[in-house]
């Protein structure tokens, strides 16, 4: 787990992983990209962006830093995306633990 974050964080390993492909909890793959300062989510089953907007990602962002939660069905009220959101912060977990140590 990351710890409590802000928006801009959350905006920053958005950026950090744009054009990755990733994988939600259950297992589909997806690319994150950033658009007027909002993430979207392009599943490759459709290929069609999406994204619920900045104030969406935001609630998203307040019940993570209050539960901490990877569970998506946890945020079905704040966010559409959040097993797109939930895969970035697993991704962005497992690529601080894989970096090298000093």
């Amino acid at each position: 787990m990351l710890g409590s974050m802000t928006y801009e964080e959350l905006l920053a390993l958005a950026r950090e992983f744009e054009g990755h492909t990733l994988e939600t909890v259950t297992g589909r793959r997806y690319r994150v990209g950033i658009y007027l300062a909002c993430p979207f989510f392009t599943p490759e089953s459709s290929g069609y962006g999406q994204s619920d907007g900045r104030r969406a990602v935001e609630r998203f962002v307040e019940r993570y830093n209050e539960t901490g939660s990877l569970r998506p069905g946890d945020y079905a009220k704040v966010s559409r995306n959040a097993s797109y959101l939930i895969g970035l912060l697993i991704a962005a977990g497992a690529s601080q633990t894989s970096a090298p140590r000093p």
